[in-house]
């Protein structure tokens, strides 16, 4: 699997992301998802996606991103993304995922703003 997953608080998860998501293969992207999912369903509600390995994203996980948000935000929980490369940044301003979704230079700021 190209992602992990590490609790960080009671009700906080981190994801990070792999690298091969920038390559824009799909099983990259499906299992980002059903990843998030799958951490959702453990009761978490709080999610801070590291994009440190990733330089470029797929629009359709910005898509993704979106549809997480709005599900966590039903439950009081929010996601956001940390360590994002100033391409991943650019392109989430755009599409305006920053109003959705908080960006953080660091895991630790994501992290501690969440918890």
């Amino acid at each position: 699997m190209a992602h992990s997953y590490e609790k960080v608080g009671k009700t906080t998860g981190l994801i990070k992301v792999g690298r091969e998501l920038s390559s824009g293969r799909r099983n990259a992207v499906s299992e980002l998802r059903d990843l998030c999912s799958e951490v959702e369903d453990q009761g978490v509600i709080n999610m801070v996606l590291d994009f440190s390995k990733v330089k470029l994203c797929p629009s359709v996980v910005f898509g993704n991103i979106i549809v997480l948000a709005k599900r966590l935000r039903e439950k009081d929980g929010r996601v956001s993304i940390a360590c994002p490369s100033s391409h991943v940044a650019k392109a989430a301003r755009i599409i305006g995922l920053t109003n959705t979704v908080e960006m953080y230079d660091t895991v630790e700021e994501a992290v501690k703003d969440l918890n």
